[in-house]
């Protein structure tokens, strides 16, 4: 519930090894169909997604004991996979290596990401229970 940092979005963009990737509509599709199949396959909770062209934001969540870096470089690595089999690319960095590490721990904070912040991003959203942005065969 912070506002946007812009000192640390500078920091990032200053210190990036490759251009920013520019996620266009069917490339935010793969990140949220994409997110949907890796929690499936593990048994992980899909709450919600936030897309915007420059990156995204998943609520997720998980019973058994698994560190949130381990969770998040599982998710990022095989949505890169996804990715690169979109773009027929193999070997790019889709990622920054620094994510977020923001826990919910309150209702009001997961109903505020659920109702007002991950639908107000730039790009595609989607909430559990909504049918899952189509994507082409063989990208999952």
């Amino acid at each position: 519930m912070l506002p946007p940092d812009e000192q640390m979005a500078d920091f990032y963009d200053r210190n990036a090894k490759q251009p920013a990737v520019e996620f266009d509509q069917a490339m935010q599709a793969v990140l949220i169909a994409g997110a949907a199949d890796v929690c499936r396959h593990r048994d992980w909770r899909f709450h919600a997604a936030g897309t915007d062209p420059t990156h995204g934001h998943f609520l997720i969540s998980w019973k058994e004991f698994a560190p949130w870096n381990d969770v998040s470089d599982k998710l990022k690595n095989l949505l890169s996979l996804f990715l690169g089999r979109l773009a027929n690319e193999t070997g790019r960095r889709w990622f920054s290596a620094q994510q977020s590490r923001k826990r919910v721990t309150a209702q009001a904070h997961f109903d505020f990401l659920v109702a007002r912040y991950l639908p107000d991003q730039r790009g595609l959203s989607w909430t559990e229970g909504e049918a899952l942005p189509e994507i082409p065969d063989g990208i999952l």
